[in-house]
């Protein structure tokens, strides 16, 4: 797989950023975003254009501040892990002797 700084390198990374834009706003319209109860509250408090975008814009924040703690956490836990660490498998006896 090629290194993502390589693709920098070589000016080709920059089809990762529309693509990450595009992939996460139809991520977000997909089900379990409480897009519904999101809408229902706002209606319910009788809540304002503004209210509305206030609250769309916490939900994106939040969410998406998540999704970078799972990335970086991601990155730092992968820099611990070889392929090679990860596919040794200690052997496992399934004789009927040993149960």
């Amino acid at each position: 797989m090629t290194e993502f700084t390589t693709l920098l390198q070589q000016g080709n990374a920059w089809f990762f950023i529309p693509s990450a834009i595009l992939l996460g706003a139809l991520h977000g319209l997909e089900p379990g975003h409480s897009k519904t109860m999101m809408a229902a509250f706002i209606i319910a408090i009788k809540g304002t254009i503004k209210q509305a975008v206030m609250l769309g814009l916490a939900a994106t924040i939040s969410h998406t501040a998540v999704v970078w703690l799972i990335a970086f956490g991601g990155m730092v836990i992968s820099k611990r892990f070889t392929a090679q660490s990860a596919e040794t498998v200690a052997p496992v006896d399934f004789r009927s002797d040993h149960y």
